[in-house]
């Protein structure tokens, strides 16, 4: 037997010996990504003699056939020399993208819960599913800052705070890899501030900021042992990141310490000929990515292509990079398991989309609902309604996100009432598509409110579940947010708008529900509704979620994990900035009496991060501080719920440091906790923060720690400690 099928020795001894047995053809053959599954298919139908042709295979919405990954990859084993195994792998953000796997909430959402078991458990099921049908490799998650709301893809991310962010990717990572599937956090690094909020636009962050920030969410999921990373399209202060030796090997390999793959992001690679125009032809492409470190071209070899195998051969690229490259590649299908089982699972296949996996779908989408205002009309007593007016385009169509299956068991908003209420008590009125609407439309929905006790008006966004690119669920003329989909406006579109005044002057008790991608800036429409709740993008059970948050089963917990702006004037807004960022004067100003910092705003956020209410109320006391022995600092803080409903709690402990040798921050998230607490009931709440809490980068670019005085935040409560 040859020693790389031998299960018994290590992976590093099958690996070499694997990779001195194949020729260069196959050794670049193992960089190529394959999408194209119906052309696999016909070609494994037809028994072809093929070449390996790839390593990595991906791409499966269109995955109709449940044994075809499994026929795929037996093909490829009988018929390459060698005997290697595929690695599929696919999207699966927030559910793996398959009709049969289950919809858990935009990641963003899932952010606003501050829950670490909830992101593990959902990773999990993620992973048990991805087996299910063959997939061993996730591009997730997506641990990006987004900086600008106007970017169509900051619905993906988990908000704009690197410890949050990095704290929940690494749940993630943990999760799926727990189950056998490789996560691929994305996208390195600094994706997430587009000029202009214009997906794959330029990116000026500079090297302290992307330290200070950018860096944070990927070590994290590097520390928890993320197996894969995919570099991002962007270009950070001109340097386009596929091509870039500096942040590939030096940042990320080098001082990171990450060791496993990286994979290219779709079509990425040929875009330094095409779009960002630092390579001169699709071979210089492939040698500036080579030399900067990517391992996989996806989705088809341009770049690493022909004329990239005959570069190698007459020594224009230096062979030792391909091993490079192969080794890693090998390593992670051996640490998978692959060589030993490559198939799907099929005993998990039987029990996909469990109804343990949809009561956690809904548990997570009930704590990432967020209540933003409420004079007291929520929750509704549904034994004093009679009938509801639910209006919207996005009643019927609920929002789900980006990069998700397109499920047959969503649970809509429109769903939901009718099963709480009864057909009868619920009348429905969709007023306008996303973009569009008629007269007759605005009638409709107008006359429905007029027969209603209570209005539940639902707008915001649509997207394309393809992630913006390809077809989806929605007509293309009527996308206002994902993958592509950017925005020059905060604002609701025309139609909606229109909507919204014809329904708020007939004076009815009136709900606003918003599902969106982005936030919103809607203050004064907002002031004319009794109520304001918000989804970042459903899970599959939204519907049951909204109801039993709006009756009352549940009080809302969901706190901002994204600022929302007054005004698209107002970006950049996000809570962590420098302090002096929001102004020197602090006399901010109004029509009726102007000021500085700005002349007639304020620069605060309308809804800042962490900002949430419920239906209870908590009081927060007896916040201290104090140094262990072992040289960390010890929180605690005692909180009680006064009101009457029971509430999961999410505890947030910010540290502001209140000198620093460069700008420190306003405050910056440090430790977070979610606690249960039934009414009346009291807690202590205990965290331990250590030295990389306290840390700062130096003008040598490197972090170290700060001493002098800290000063802790916990909600309207602060002490400080000297360190």
């Amino acid at each position: 037997m040859e020693k790389y099928k031998n299960a018994s020795l290590p992976i590093s001894e099958r690996v070499e010996d694997l990779l001195s047995r194949m020729t260069l053809d196959e050794k670049i053959d193992q960089m190529h990504f394959f999408e194209r599954l119906n052309v696999l298919c016909d070609d494994v139908k037809a028994d072809k003699d093929l070449p390996m042709r790839a390593g990595t295979f991906g791409n499966l919405d269109n995955l109709e056939d449940e044994e075809a990954l499994d026929k795929i990859q037996a093909h490829f084993l009988e018929k390459s020399r060698l005997g290697i195994p595929l690695i599929m792998a696919f999207e699966s953000l927030h559910g793996l993208y398959n009709k049969r796997a289950t919809v858990f909430p935009q990641c963003i959402g899932l952010a606003g819960s501050f829950n670490r078991e909830n992101i593990y458990e959902m990773a999990r099921v993620i992973g048990r599913e991805c087996r299910a049908i063959g997939v061993r490799q996730v591009f997730a998650p997506n641990v990006d800052i987004p900086r600008d709301p106007r970017w169509g893809r900051a619905q993906e991310t988990y908000g704009e705070d690197p410890y949050l962010s990095g704290e929940l990717g690494a749940q993630y990572v943990k999760g799926v890899q727990d189950e056998g599937v490789a996560a691929t956090a994305k996208h390195y690094i600094a994706y997430g501030v587009p000029e202009g909020g214009i997906n794959l636009a330029p990116n000026h962050v500079g090297e302290r900021e992307l330290r200070e920030v950018m860096v944070e969410p990927f070590q994290k999921c590097i520390d928890a042992g993320v197996k894969s990373v995919m570099p991002a399209y962007n270009e950070v202060d001109g340097e386009p990141v596929h091509a870039s030796k500096r942040l590939l090997r030096d940042l990320l390999r080098g001082e990171l310490g990450f060791t496993g793959t990286t994979i290219s992001d779709w079509g990425a690679m040929h875009m330094l000929h095409t779009f960002q125009h630092s390579a001169k032809d699709y071979l210089t492409a492939g040698k500036q990515a080579i030399r900067a470190g990517v391992d996989i071209e996806a989705p088809s070899p341009r770049c690493y292509g022909l004329e990239f195998r005959e570069a190698v051969k007459n020594g224009e690229i230096d062979a030792a990079l391909i091993d490079e490259a192969v080794r890693r590649i090998l390593i992670l299908k051996f640490e998978l398991g692959l060589f030993e089982n490559p198939y799907a699972d099929r005993e998990a296949r039987a029990n996909m989309h469990t109804e343990a996996a949809k009561n956690l779908a809904l548990k997570m989408d009930e704590e990432s609902i967020l209540l933003l205002k409420n004079d007291g009309i929520l929750p509704l007593d549904e034994k004093k309604i009679g009938k509801i007016a639910v209006i919207g385009n996005n009643a019927r169509d609920s929002f789900l996100g980006d990069y998700v299956g397109q499920t047959q068991a969503c649970v809509d908003f429109l769903d939901g009432m009718k099963a709480r209420l009864g057909e009868d008590r619920v009348i429905y009125a969709r007023g306008c598509n996303h973009i569009t609407t008629t007269d007759e439309d605005v009638a409709a929905a107008v006359q429905a409110a007029k027969e209603a006790d209570v209005v539940l008006l639902v707008l915001g966004d649509s997207t394309d579940t393809g992630g913006g690119v390809g077809g989806g669920a929605f007509r293309h003329d009527e996308i206002t947010c994902g993958e592509g989909y950017d925005a020059h406006d905060l604002n609701f579109l025309p139609s909606q708008k229109r909507l919204f005044e014809e329904i708020a002057e007939i004076g009815k008790p009136t709900v606003l529900v918003l599902y969106a991608g982005r936030p919103f800036t809607i203050q004064n429409e907002v002031e004319r509704v009794n109520a304001f709740m918000f989804s970042w993008g459903a899970g599959e059970q939204s519907g049951t979620a909204f109801a039993n948050l709006i009756f009352g089963d549940k009080t809302p917990s969901a706190k901002l994990s994204m600022s929302m702006p007054q005004t698209a004037g107002h970006i950049p807004c996000y809570y962590n900035c420098k302090v002096s960022a929001r102004g020197f004067y602090k006399r901010p100003g109004s029509l009726a009496s102007p000021g500085r910092d700005y002349v007639l705003a304020s620069p605060d956020a309308w809804y800042p991060f962490g900002y949430g209410l419920s239906y209870t109320t908590l009081e927060y006391t007896d916040l201290r501080a104090q140094k262990a022995a072992d040289g960390t600092v010890s929180v605690c803080v005692d909180v009680e719920n006064t009101g009457g409903y029971e509430i999961d709690e999410s505890v947030l402990v910010y540290v502001k440091m209140l000198y620093c040798p460069t700008t420190p921050f306003v405050k910056k998230l440090r430790a977070f906790e979610k606690v249960n607490l039934k009414p009346g009931e009291k807690k202590t709440v205990e965290f331990t923060l250590t030295d990389a809490d306290f840390t700062y980068v130096d003008e040598n670019m490197k972090t170290v720690k700060n001493e002098g005085v800290h000063r802790i935040l916990v909600e309207n409560l602060s002490c400080e400690i000297e360190l």
